[in-house]
């Protein structure tokens, strides 16, 4: 029986395994620079700001494909999530497989470990646990840019507040642990290595709002 056990341990684990790789490279699939690819032939990584996600493609090539690639980013954090649940009925490795997913969408091997941005992506990760956890995000972003006019800092607090809230409403250690994976690889994407690392970060970056939503390098 123990031996029995046992390899049914690393049966699970070696199908959780599995699942996460899965769920990478869906999440790196490019829908958005397919778009712009087949739309008008427009390769999203040499215009605007050489992002190949929802932003640049609604602003470069077209408003309602954008908002499509948009919908489909964002199901690369959702359908992760729920797929990884669905067949380990662990929400750790569904949580996992929702982080992994929008890593693949920052660092897509089909695009050379380039790749977007992870808002979508990680949008339909929070969407994914709770449906409510959307508002928070929204609620806190939309805010933090007002009033801060730095996009890393907007995307950040909603991110950590998200965590907090799912944490209080859930009661699960797992979805700080979700936070933090999180602003680990949608963070670093949002910085401009160009500048220095303060000058990222610093309140009130850009003149405007509007500034903030224009797609362009910098």
């Amino acid at each position: 029986m123990e031996t029995i056990n046992t390899i049914n341990n690393t049966i699970n684990i070696y199908r959780n395994i599995f699942i996460e790789i899965l769920c990478y490279f869906f999440g790196a699939v490019p829908f958005c620079y397919i778009i712009g690819k087949i739309h008008s032939r427009k390769d999203l990584t040499k215009i605007g700001d050489r992002n190949p996600g929802g932003w640049n493609l609604i602003f470069n090539v077209s408003k309602f494909w954008g908002i499509i690639g948009s919908l489909l980013d964002f199901s690369k954090g959702l359908v992760s999530y729920f797929l990884a649940y669905r067949f380990s009925q662990l929400e750790l490795v569904a949580i996992l497989g929702g982080c992994a997913a929008v890593a693949g969408h920052n660092y897509s091997p089909y695009l050379k470990f380039s790749g977007g941005k992870g808002l979508a992506a990680t949008i339909g990760v929070f969407f994914a646990v709770n449906p409510f956890s959307l508002a928070v995000f929204g609620a806190v972003i939309v805010t933090s840019i007002f009033l801060l006019r730095n996009m890393i800092w907007s995307v950040m607090l909603a991110i950590i507040f998200s965590g907090i809230f799912l944490w209080a409403w859930e009661s699960q250690g797992l979805y700080i642990l979700l936070s933090i994976i999180l602003l680990l690889v949608v963070i670093p994407k949002h910085i401009n290595y160009t500048l220095r690392l303060s000058q990222n970060f610093k309140i009130r970056k850009e003149e405007s709002v509007k500034d903030l939503f224009t797609p362009k390098i910098r």
